[in-house]
C-alpha cells in the first residue's frame, strides 16, 4: 500500500513540476484573458508593467490570481501565470 501511495505523490509531482512551462502566451477571449510572461529576476524586475499593459485592452491584472514559479529547467527563469479581470471593466 505505501508503495503504491509513494508511486501517486510521485507522478503528481511530476505532473505538478510541468505546471508552468516556458511558453509564453497573452491573454484572450479563448483562454479566459489568462496569459503567461518569462522573466529573469537577476535581469529584470517583475513584468506587472507587462501583464498590465496586455491585459489593458480587457481592463485591468487580477492580483489575486498572479502566481509565479522557478523554473527547475533553468532555474535562473520565472514564470508567472495570471488573469486579466473583466469585472474591472469601466464603461463610459
Amino acid at each position: 500500500m505505501k508503495k503504491i501511495l509513494l508511486l501517486l505523490f510521485l507522478s503528481s509531482t511530476v505532473i505538478n513540476a510541468d505546471e508552468l512551462s516556458l511558453e509564453f502566451y497573452e491573454p484572450n477571449i479563448s483562454n479566459a484573458y489568462q496569459g503567461r510572461l518569462i522573466y529573469d529576476p537577476l535581469t529584470q524586475d517583475y513584468p506587472i508593467e507587462e501583464m498590465r499593459r496586455l491585459c489593458e485592452p480587457f481592463t485591468g491584472v487580477d492580483t489575486a490570481q498572479i502566481k509565479c514559479k522557478k523554473q527547475r529547467s533553468q532555474q535562473k527563469m520565472m514564470a508567472c501565470e495570471y488573469k486579466c479581470s473583466m469585472h474591472w471593466l469601466i464603461t463610459d
